[in-house]
């Protein structure tokens, strides 16, 4: 017997791309599905939408205030009647086969406590990457939580965990502004393995004001206390390289992030703290260098006619 997926879609103001993502989850190859979709105190029409389907297999759960997509996702997992849960955001999309490519490995290996796939990204950006975590090194099985703390590699709308896996980590903690779901990867990770299938079965979109978008200048401070907290944690499981690895690298791509969205002085901090980390001091320095706002004028303003890059 097929084991029933819970999908879980926290939507705030969604009514431009909650039909997509609905659309989307019909048309899975895999059955049988719940979809839960937490209407997070929309002011729109959401909810409308979402109860218009008239779908079998549609739930919509009406929050009467507005509490964020952790505590969200929080209330649909509560919900949850299968075995499994899926996450995705009301932005985003699945491909037909991401559920049943994904189930065919999770279902199967006991060891496993979630499994992610990768995403293409659908940006209004220029030059923005075709991959979700573009060039970064995706590390599975027991030990993935290491890397993990060192760097995220999971998109939200790529993970099916199981649902006795997520009652052992515990929620998504709502007192996280921001990256609550790498805490909760990484609190997965360390209890069971990490699957993958590296094929693209989602498609991210960026749009203005989504999840993906928004960044604050105290976003770098909040995730490295977050992964600090971890550190802490973790005692003898790391060693003391481990521990300085993680931090290098957590340090050199918080700033440059911080760094290219304006807050220079933050993420100049934070990449100089890297180079003491011994993460590739010149690296950073030429970064520093190259992506101050005078030469990033230079460029956009040189390359129609030079070639520059």
């Amino acid at each position: 017997m097929t084991d029933l997926v819970s999908v879980v879609i926290p939507a705030r103001n969604a009514s431009a791309t909650i039909r997509r993502a609905l659309d989307a989850v019909l048309a899975q190859t895999y059955r049988p599905l719940q979809v839960l979709v937490v209407d997070d105190a929309s002011d729109d029409d959401t909810g409308h939408i979402v109860e218009g389907y008239g779908a079998a297999e549609i739930e919509l759960i009406a929050l009467t205030k507005h509490r964020g997509a952790g505590a969200a996702r929080n209330e649909g997992i509560a919900r949850a009647r299968g075995e499994y849960v899926a996450f995705l955001d009301a932005d985003d999309e699945w491909l037909p086969e991401k559920t049943a490519r994904q189930m065919a490995v999770l279902a199967g290996s006991p060891q496993m406590s979630f499994i992610a796939c990768a995403a293409s990204l659908v940006s209004p950006r220029p030059g923005a990457p075709a991959r979700v975590n573009a060039g970064r090194t995706v590390i599975t099985g027991p030990k993935a939580w290491k890397a993990l703390l060192a760097y995220p590699f999971i998109a939200t709308p790529c993970v099916i965990a199981r649902r006795s896996a997520l009652n052992e980590a515990g929620p998504f903690d709502t007192e996280l502004a921001v990256a609550e779901d790498q805490d909760l990867w990484i609190r997965l990770a360390i209890r069971g393995e990490l699957g993958w299938l590296d094929e693209v079965l989602v498609r991210v979109h960026e749009t203005p004001g989504s999840l993906t978008a928004r960044t604050s200048p105290t976003s770098g401070e909040a995730i490295l206390a977050m992964i600090c907290r971890h550190l802490d944690r973790a005692g003898s499981d790391l060693s003391r390289e481990e521990r300085r690895r993680i931090l290098a690298s957590r340090y050199a791509s918080l700033g440059r992030e911080a760094y290219y969205r304006g807050s220079r002085s933050a993420g100049a901090r934070m990449l100089f703290t890297a180079a003491t980390y011994g993460h590739a001091p010149v690296d950073n320095l030429l970064y520093l260098l190259t992506a101050a706002p005078p030469v990033r004028w230079l460029k956009r303003h040189l390359r129609p006619n030079t070639g520059i890059t």
